[in-house]
């Protein structure tokens, strides 16, 4: 796994832990953190897994604590023809792996967050500029997407069988598309509360003899976020 995570100044209430969702529970108790915040998964996670995840999220947050999810889409707006070949060969290469990239979107992150029990479920959806003419954001969020087809290489390569000059060509020209095209990545965010008198939870599939999921490569920041209140 890259290493995201700082390893210097650090608050003293805050620690960090890589942890496989898919292959065991959380190991935190029931009802643990006020605030449960999750992105950025939908390269991650296969169909199957997302509502045992989702519920899982559900069991540590304490009742009347929040869950949030954040998504984006898997094709990106505004595309030129490069980039648009880009995305299609990364959707196809995760198609072939059982991934959906589009789960992530609405509404489905409002039915998973029913699915678990959870009320007062409001989202909000908008678009995050690809380029400098976003300002700063889209040129951080440009020069992420560039690291993104980078590290995708061997496994676009792998899942599609293109060969790698036309594959670093399109990256190479996607870099320009993007300021012409004035391209954009739409955001999906999802908020919902743990009911203070929760209902039976459903029932979990059965994941026995599912293969762990093949690691891969994450430029963007995806991540579990939680957080606990001290106050009795």
């Amino acid at each position: 796994m890259s290493p995201v995570f700082p390893t210097t100044i650090i608050p003293a209430n805050c620690r960090f832990l890589q942890h496989n969702i898919v292959l065991e529970p959380l190991p935190f108790p029931d009802n643990t953190f006020d605030y449960v915040h999750q992105r950025l998964l939908i390269a991650g996670l296969k169909p199957r897994d997302w509502v045992y995840v989702v519920q899982e999220l559900e069991r540590v947050t304490k009742p009347g604590g929040w869950i949030e999810l954040v998504e984006v889409d898997g094709h990106g707006g505004n595309n030129g023809p490069m980039t648009q070949q880009l995305w299609n060969w990364i959707e196809l290469t995760l198609e072939r792996r059982g991934i959906n990239v589009n789960i992530g979107t609405q509404p489905g992150l409002n039915n998973l967050m029913e699915q678990a029990g959870l009320v007062n479920i409001k989202h909000k959806i908008f678009n995050l500029p690809t380029g400098l003419h976003g300002g700063k954001i889209g040129a951080l969020l440009k020069e992420n997407e560039q690291a993104l087809w980078i590290a995708m290489t061997p496994t676009v390569l792998h899942g599609t069988g293109i060969d790698i000059q036309e594959y670093e060509d399109a990256i190479i020209a996607s870099a320009a598309e993007v300021e012409v095209f004035r391209s954009y990545h739409t955001v999906y965010s999802a908020c919902g509360q743990k009911q203070t008198c929760p209902l039976p939870p459903l029932h979990s599939p059965d994941f026995g003899g599912s293969s762990p999921i093949s690691p891969m490569p994450a430029p963007l920041s995806s991540r579990l976020t939680f957080v606990r209140s001290n106050i009795k």
